[in-house]
């Protein structure tokens, strides 16, 4: 292995089907680390990923090639090693996020790097890491790990944590509590949106004589953005929004937002911005059930359960204490320097090795 700088390779995955949570996280945690690592992202070429994100941000890229667009453990730990043996050191460290790499690929890769760190948020899997950061809200969620890791394991968990990046952190200055009355409408629903619930809001909204304005953002993964984009271009009070970079300004303008209770809803909490929000996956329900304790959310639940008419309803019912009230709780819970934390705890790991 050649070059003394400390090298941290990221291991994660973006998709149509994975949504680009993952990435964005890491993406987000990559631009805190790289003052003082090498960085070096390893993603696989699924289907709408968003690699591109990581191009943009100048870190080097490298892709695996996979038949049938599923992952091999084996195979992708085998292709992982020969990056390390390549291109790291004796100091490499790596980073995995993802649900699809298990135990298996950890065991395999962590003997030929200095430390291994995990960033989940489904305590329900067994784990082999020197580090492990869960960044959603969960009272139980040391219990549940005990039994999950290794005893030296570091556990980094809960908000204080959420990994925020730097171009909406740096707009918490201008936050304003949001108030009545309501007028701009943020709608999303990541980055597939995959239960088609932006339509659904579009269709019902479009019949309504309103003074509301949304603004609808979308990933490029969408399958029914030209669809989406033809309402939008046809109806004045909707703004249509594709693969965006200033989705904070867009929060820092809203009232109040629509969308599931995925990565964004942590993005939402930072600046501010309350919102309601349904469970468009199972490892997003612990996540919506605790912010909705903590009075940042409305959750409306299972998304499949939801049409148009359930939003507006909870548009109409919610009262202006309530709205100031989501809004203080969310920038409260969040304050958008999980990145430095997490950051100097891997410095602290690397610099007692």
């Amino acid at each position: 292995m050649k070059n003394d700088k400390k090298i941290i390779f990221i291991r994660v995955d973006s998709s149509t089907k994975i949504g680009y949570g993952h990435l964005i996280r890491c993406l987000a945690l990559a631009d805190t680390l790289k003052i003082f690592f090498r960085i070096y992202f390893i993603c696989s070429s699924l289907t709408g990923n968003i690699i591109s994100e990581i191009n943009k941000k100048n870190f080097k890229v490298f892709r695996f090639n996979v038949k049938l667009q599923k992952i091999n453990i084996k195979h992708d730990a085998e292709k992982t090693i020969s990056i390390i043996k390549k291109y790291g050191n004796n100091n490499s460290m790596l980073i995995l996020d993802s649900y699809v790499l298990s135990k298996q690929w950890e065991n395999s890769v962590k003997p030929f790097v200095q430390k291994l760190i995990v960033i989940d948020d489904q305590p329900n899997r067994t784990h082999n890491c020197d580090l492990l950061i869960d960044q959603n809200l969960s009272s139980n969620n040391k219990k549940y790990y005990e039994k999950l890791l290794p005893k030296k394991t570091k556990k980094l968990l809960g908000p204080k944590f959420v990994m925020i990046r730097k171009e909406l952190n740096s707009l918490r200055r201008y936050v304003k509590i949001r108030t009545f009355p309501i007028e701009n409408i943020l709608v999303s629903f990541g980055g597939t949106d995959t239960d088609n619930q932006s339509i659904k809001i579009l269709n019902l909204f479009q019949k309504i004589d309103s003074n509301l304005h949304f603004d609808i953002v979308l990933g490029k993964g969408n399958k029914n953005k030209k669809y989406i984009k033809n309402i939008c271009s046809k109806q004045k009070n909707f703004s249509y929004h594709e693969q965006i970079n200033y989705i904070g300004k867009l929060m820092l303008k809203s009232d109040i937002s629509i969308g599931s209770s995925g990565s964004t809803a942590w993005e939402r909490c930072c600046l501010g911005l309350p919102s309601i929000i349904s469970i468009c996956a199972k490892n997003q329900k612990n996540t919506a059930n605790e912010l909705s304790k903590r009075n940042c959310v409305i959750n409306l639940g299972d998304v499949k359960q939801l049409d148009g008419s359930d939003y507006k309803t909870s548009i109409d019912k919610i009262s202006k204490h309530q709205l100031e009230k989501m809004s203080k709780n969310s920038f409260k819970l969040v304050d958008g320097n999980g990145t430095e934390r997490i950051l100097g705890h891997i410095l602290d790991m690397s610099l007692r090795n």
